[in-house]
């Protein structure tokens, strides 16, 4: 994911306004960024990788907005495991949920 002056908006600001973004899917992806393939991947095993999420998740403009997971299941147990790896990416914060 490449990276932004903060003091500019970003591409998606401009075009669409984030605050018109209600709901964010959460995938990685198998295929890099302009392949205009859509691929899912697990959540850090692709191309936008754990410090895109991190990034993403930590946004001030996206913190808030509702995320819905869309990843690959091969495996029973892997829903769960891809949450686990977006909560541990986001920030403790009153909106991270903890057992």
């Amino acid at each position: 994911m490449p990276r932004s002056d903060s003091r500019k908006p970003s591409p998606i600001d401009r075009q669409l306004g984030i605050d018109n973004v209600k709901v964010i899917h959460a995938n990685d992806s198998k295929t890099p960024l302009g392949s205009h393939v859509d691929r899912h991947e697990h959540i850090g095993a692709g191309y936008i990788g754990e410090e895109g999420f991190r990034r993403i998740l930590n946004h001030p403009k996206l913190r808030h907005k509702a995320f819905i997971l869309e990843t690959p299941t091969y495996r029973e147990g892997d829903d769960a495991k891809n949450i686990e790896t977006l909560k541990k990416l986001c920030r403790k914060s009153s909106t991270t949920l903890s057992r």
